[in-house]
């Protein structure tokens, strides 16, 4: 009922500022009639995003080899992503794709606990984190005397961008020369109420981020070409369609944002929010259609992600149900 209640909350969220901007005309839906126009522009964005997901599936290959006994066949690993994701637009609740992701790893390698496996997905959404930072923070700095000077508005966006890319450096660099410092600095708060399951659940995070520290700078690295590829293709996507110039140096000082926002779990898969999101940014230089442009991004993505549906009943290994699903996750803690 909780669950249900948090994603009907959700849901609601979502669609009340779709309704706003439509309403307030900063949302036209009939934008994407003249996408479909443009076949090879759909095609070639389709390939690009796939192989953005093979990139990722090779990430998490990266971060399985640090204990998994047995080597998994990348294009299986693709498929698992694949599917992933298709379960990620579809699964209501709490039970996400990382999940079924995991349940498909989990029968290729019964040695792997299950702590190991959903710590490995923490790490790969960190280090996907960190990437975007990294290109955000690079990208800000060498566009920062052009952009500012655009508005006040922006900024205070980008300094804000470069405060949160140092943090992410130092974190990086803390994982090689300072490993014990979270935890020494998390001790005096670790007993109050409000935060003594936040900062266990943290350092143990961190902990783990640490084990993999060997890899990192391959890991970041690899992120960041994901990210930027990311970039890329919502800018190759949506740019014909802006109202207002959108120059290809501005996309990386900006479009990372709107990722990071939508990363946050407030609405399902960015619905709403990012449409909000990228209005609001697109403006600051100019462009007044930021929530169509979005809005192409998004129907494309999803129907990349439900094409995941494909290798999903192609898959002649075990099938998802739910109650597995729900068994592994409550057994998360095994060791």
């Amino acid at each position: 009922m909780k669950n249900a209640l948090k994603l009907l909350f959700k849901l609601g969220f979502a669609l009340g500022l779709i309704y706003w901007l439509v309403d307030s005309g900063k949302l036209d839906f009939n934008i994407l009639n003249e996408v479909l126009k443009d076949p090879i522009r759909l095609i070639i964005a389709f390939v690009g995003l796939i192989f953005v997901l093979a990139l990722g599936a090779f990430r998490l290959r990266l971060i399985l080899e640090h204990k998994s006994e047995v080597k998994i066949p990348f294009l299986r690993l693709i498929k698992y992503n694949w599917i992933g994701m298709f379960f990620n637009a579809v699964l209501p609740g709490s039970v996400s794709g990382d999940i079924v992701k995991i349940f498909y790893i989990k029968d290729e390698d019964k040695s792997l606990s299950n702590r190991f496996l959903f710590a490995t997905v923490l790490i790969d959404r960190f280090v996907g984190l960190f990437g975007l930072i990294i290109t955000l923070g690079l990208f800000t700095l060498i566009n920062y005397t052009e952009l500012t000077t655009l508005s006040v508005d922006i900024k205070k966006l980008l300094d804000l961008n470069l405060v949160i890319f140092v943090g992410v450096i130092f974190g990086l660099l803390s994982l090689f020369f300072f490993q014990g410092l979270p935890e020494k600095l998390a001790s005096p708060f670790k007993n109050l109420p409000i935060l003594n399951k936040i900062i266990p659940n943290l350092v143990a995070a961190w902990n783990n981020l640490c084990m993999l520290k060997h890899r990192m700078v391959a890991l970041t690295f690899i992120s960041v070409i994901i990210q930027s590829m990311a970039v890329v293709l919502f800018w190759y996507i949506v740019h014909p369609y802006s109202d207002g110039a959108f120059p290809f140096q501005y996309a990386f000082s900006l479009i990372p944002v709107g990722f990071v926002a939508i990363s946050i779990p407030i609405a399902p898969s960015g619905l709403g929010v990012g449409h909000a999101v990228f209005h609001t940014l697109f403006g600051y230089i100019g462009i007044k259609n930021g929530a169509d442009l979005f809005n192409i991004y998004f129907f494309m993505l999803l129907g990349v992600n439900l094409l995941g549906s494909i290798p999903y009943l192609l898959n002649k290994s075990k099938k998802v149900h739910m109650e597995d699903l729900k068994d592994l996750e409550e057994h998360s803690s095994d060791d």
